[in-house]
Order: C-alpha cells, then structure tokens, then sequence
C-alpha cells in the first residue's frame, strides 16, 4: 500500500473511531497513527509503481507505461490528486471532530501536537548536550585518575627505590 494511500486509511479508521468514541483520549492512538504516518509519507519517497487503477490510466494516458521516474507527468500528476485526496480526507476529519467535540478542537489538537514535538525536540538537544557534556566529565576524570595513579605509583618507585638503598647500605661490609 502506498504511503498516501495508508494515511488515506488511517484517516477513515481515525473517523470510525469518532464515531463510538466518548471523549477525546478514545481516539489518541488512531489520531498519533495518523500524524506518524503522515510525516512518514513525506520521509519516504519510493518508487511511483503503478498499483492502483488510476495510477495506471494515468501512466497510460500520459504515454509513460513501463517508465518509473519519480518525474514523469503521471507520477506527478498521480502525486498531487493523493495528496489532494489526502488533504480533503483530513479536513473532513478536522471537521469531524470540531462537530463532536466543540469548535476548535481540531487546532487545539494541532497546537497541543506542535508544542509537544517541540519540547521532545528541545529534550533531545539537551540529552545530547548533557551526554556530550559527560563525555567530557567522563574523560577528564579518566585523565586525572591516570595522572594520579601515576603520582602514586612514582611514589612507590622513590620509596622503594630509597628502601633499597637503605637495605643495600646496610648489608655491604664496611671497610675501605
């Protein structure tokens, strides 16, 4: 199934669920389907296979059977009446939920969406930020715990190095 055409029928499972829904929080989970697959559809950009009957007239028609190029005229023209399709099946839903719920909801929904992407958009940076930060907590702990180490494994050399000393001085014979 095309991407398009998938958002096409979330969009009318999203509508069916309005229909025994009781209050907003019943339709959450088709309306989140239909905003991710809506970005998807436009992240992903495949191949225009004709699969459907009138993206095959098109082909057709336009004299581009057998030529799959993302710019010949009927997979433009095919891709501009599903995203038309798509914008009419979505603003009937808008719509629909104005009319059960109270005008204006359908913005609020928009709005409350856009803001929450925004703060996990600004979460994401500052758990970047904070890991690079770590990072670099991290290696300069490391540095200062070789550079100690080191200090103290000096100062085991000297002393042991003065025991040494000591020990050999007092075992040689005296006498020249």
């Amino acid at each position: 199934m095309e991407p398009i055409s998938a958002t096409i029928a979330i969009i009318a499972a999203t509508r069916q669920a309005i229909g025994v829904a009781k209050n907003i929080k019943d339709i959450g989970g088709t309306l989140d389907q239909l905003f991710n697959s809506h970005e998807g559809e436009e992240k992903k950009k495949k191949k225009h296979v004709a699969k459907t009957r009138r993206q095959q007239v098109l082909r057709m028609r336009s004299g581009d059977e057998g030529y799959e190029d993302e710019t010949s005229i009927s997979s433009v023209a095919n891709q501009i009446i599903e995203e038309k399709n798509t914008a009419l099946e979505l603003k009937s839903l808008a719509d629909e939920i104005d009319k059960k719920w109270g005008q204006g909801t359908w913005s609020q929904i928009l709005d409350q969406r856009q803001k929450l992407l925004k703060e996990k958009a600004e979460a994401k940076k500052l758990a970047k930020e904070q890991a690079r930060q770590q990072k670099i907590d991290d290696k300069a702990f490391w540095h200062k715990v070789l550079v100690e180490s080191g200090k103290v494994v000096f100062l085991l050399l000297v002393i042991g190095g003065i025991g040494w000393f000591l020990y050999y001085a007092s075992t040689v014979p005296k006498g020249r």
